[in-house]
């Protein structure tokens, strides 16, 4: 059975599920900095962005029964592989010692050119 996940009062978008938890795997979709109504947040700060991501896949994950202790993968996408340093900053504060297995990719661009950082993530909940 899978269940689409969506935190009361997020945009839904319109072509795909932000988050789909089959039964103890949770797939989210690459979260970027944006609120709920899909407004960017933190234009041209890499840290402001960082944490705004984090914070959605917090309320990705929850909506999911679980937490970052649960992640087994994540994929970071980074407009500049320069900022590393504080993304994993940022990172930290969330993951408060779980070392999830990562890949982090420099990539030309994002869905929207506000958007510096994108992140995807695997979590598995144990029963």
């Amino acid at each position: 059975m899978k269940e689409h996940l969506r935190p009361q009062g997020w945009q839904e978008p319109a072509v795909y599920s932000q988050g789909i938890k089959a039964g103890n795997l949770i797939f989210l979709a690459g979260q970027t900095s944006v609120d709920d109504e899909g407004k960017v947040v933190g234009v041209g700060n890499i840290r402001v962005q960082s944490k705004q991501v984090y914070e959605r896949i917090k309320r990705l994950l929850e909506e999911a029964g679980a937490g970052f202790e649960d992640v087994v993968k994540l994929t970071t996408y980074l407009t500049d592989i320069k900022s590393n340093s504080v993304v994993r900053e940022a990172r930290m504060e969330y993951f408060k010692g779980h070392k999830a297995p990562s890949t982090v990719v420099e990539v030309k661009a994002l869905a929207q050119p506000e958007f510096l950082i994108e992140v995807e993530v695997i979590a598995l909940k144990d029963r």
